[in-house]
């Protein structure tokens, strides 16, 4: 998310929809939050997730995804939010935004994966000799 040119990001919760493929997320914020200001003068995100191997905690996966967020139509909310359920972790209370709950207006959207780039890595290396491979 970008504001008058400059980078907008913020903490997501998210899904993922094997089936589409899709990212869902849900968001809520204040009916006139800077963050529904942004992405409705600027739909264009770039999300970046990664994780750590639970067997070998030396190696890391990226995944970046860009595009342009879209409001997910209602026929299609059910499944964006068993995705969501399945896969997100939320706050334990919305009061964290220090907006009062009935004032949070929840908004759903996609991202689809078309750019769509990852990488695995490992945090252990071997000791460099300064001579490259042949």
């Amino acid at each position: 998310m970008a504001e008058g040119g400059h980078p907008y990001a913020i903490p997501m919760s998210f899904g993922y929809d094997s089936e589409k493929p899709v990212f869902p997320m849900q968001w809520g914020g204040g009916y006139d939050s800077r963050k529904n200001r942004v992405i409705e003068s600027n739909p264009n995100v770039c999300l970046t997730v990664y994780e750590q191997d639970a067997e070998d905690e030396s190696i890391w996966r990226s995944v970046i995804i860009a595009g342009e967020l879209y409001e997910i139509p209602e026929e299609e909310e059910q499944q964006a939010y068993a995705s969501i359920a399945s896969n997100a972790q939320f706050p334990p209370d919305l009061g964290v935004w220090g907006v009062p709950f009935e004032d949070v207006e929840f908004r759903l959207f996609g991202l689809d994966n078309a750019d769509c780039t990852g990488r695995e890595f490992s945090t252990e290396y071997e000791e460099w000799t300064g001579e490259t491979p042949e």
